[in-house]
């Protein structure tokens, strides 16, 4: 699977979400509550998609969203404050999040 999703239309007004982060491979728990936020994200009105890569215990998910108000939905979602509790508490040795406004976009595939 490609790293960069293809599919993905942004544009100027858009947001980003990074999510760099530090963990195991295989912590107990993680797959299923990552497996129940994808789904519950992916329901969300706003939500546009993500791209990720994973390199060993280190990962960058960036996920895309129409605007600031989704990227505040899924914020106080509960489900996501479970799991942000959980990866605090549980899974992360470290984790960094940057929320940015989308003010250009290009993109290129041979």
């Amino acid at each position: 699977m490609s790293f960069i999703q293809d599919h993905l239309t942004l544009v100027q007004g858009n947001y980003a979400v990074l999510f760099l982060s530090e963990r195991p491979l295989d912590p107990d728990g993680y797959a299923d509550m990552d497996q129940r936020t994808m789904a519950a994200v992916e329901a969300l009105p706003g939500y546009l998609g993500y791209e990720l890569i994973r390199n060993g215990e280190a990962a960058i998910f960036i996920s895309y969203w129409k605007d600031k108000s989704s990227v505040d939905a899924w914020r106080t979602d509960a489900l996501h404050r479970e799991a942000k509790t959980n990866g605090r508490s549980h899974w992360y040795y470290a984790f960094r999040s940057v929320v940015c406004p989308i003010e250009e976009t290009s993109h290129f595939r041979r």
